[in-house]
């Protein structure tokens, strides 16, 4: 089944005592992932996700290449993003990490003229073990509170609140105001299948190095679990070194990495 709905179940418990992860183990978190960051607009066809908009995020504007379906072939589906994206005015795109189907998509959207972009590795942690040390001055909420948004497009400079709005589990906005309501630092957390989906953290330059970033994840990961969450994943870009780091303190390790294949002379 190619559509995301609310059903998807990530990988259980034991994966944390894995040396590394199955194929089926990355292909649930792929799963959730799209489910948890879904694009606005979306069509299945032949198994794979072709996800749109309007450029926010490469994630949303990339296909999913999860399990062929309906007789599909690696040269059907990438005939389809060939028309998909451009009629969006966007280069096609194809997510690859190591569960992508069919093998050899890589190599062949490579020989395709398909450039490698943005390398970006997948960690996990046990949300109990994250949950053990909450700080007591986060606020928690599943709609966003006043301000919080502003402060998102402050760090990101872009509104992925269409998005946000689409995730097919619940959102979770954490932040930490300071005395006047001003958000000095936010984080944002999808739930579904087990796991937390950590996205959007954002310290303001002169409240870091303050532990707001730690507390945030610790938070949303208390919240998570009490409500039967025993995973937690996020994402980081493999030319940001300070952010894996601090993940690596707080106990997640990386078990596999993504890339993007765009081929830029489509548009």
């Amino acid at each position: 089944m190619s559509e995301l709905t609310s059903g998807f179940q990530g990988p259980g418990p034991s994966v944390f005592g894995k040396a590394s992860l199955s194929r089926s183990d990355i292909l649930a978190l792929d799963r959730l992932a799209a489910a948890a960051w879904a694009a606005p607009e979306q069509e299945f066809h032949g198994g794979w996700i072709f996800r749109h908009a309007d450029g926010i995020t490469r994630r949303a504007n990339s296909a999913a290449p999860f399990p062929l379906e309906d007789g599909a072939t690696a040269e059907t589906q990438i005939a389809y993003a060939e028309a998909f994206y451009p009629a969006r005015g966007l280069p096609p795109r194809v997510q690859i990490s190591p569960a992508a189907e069919p093998d050899g998509i890589d190599e062949l959207l490579a020989a395709r003229g398909y450039e490698i972009e943005s390398g970006v590795e997948i960690m996990i942690a046990d949300a109990s073990r994250l949950a053990a040390e909450s700080p007591g001055n986060i606020l928690i909420a599943e709609t966003a509170p006043g301000g919080w948004w502003d402060c998102y497009m402050e760090g990101y400079g872009r509104d992925p609140r269409r998005i946000v709005a689409g995730a097919r589990e619940t959102p979770l906005f954490a932040a930490v105001p300071d005395d006047t309501g001003t958000m000095d630092a936010i984080g944002l957390g999808v739930m579904g299948g087990g796991w937390l989906a950590v996205f959007g953290m954002y310290t303001r330059p002169e409240r870091r190095r303050l532990g707001l970033g730690a507390g945030l994840i610790r938070a949303l990961a208390a919240f998570a679990v009490d409500r039967g969450v025993h995973g937690a994943y996020l994402q980081v870009e493999d030319d940001n070194p300070a952010a894996r780091r601090l993940y690596e303190k707080l106990g997640f390790r990386g078990v596999y990495g993504y890339h993007y294949r765009t081929l830029w002379t489509a548009t």
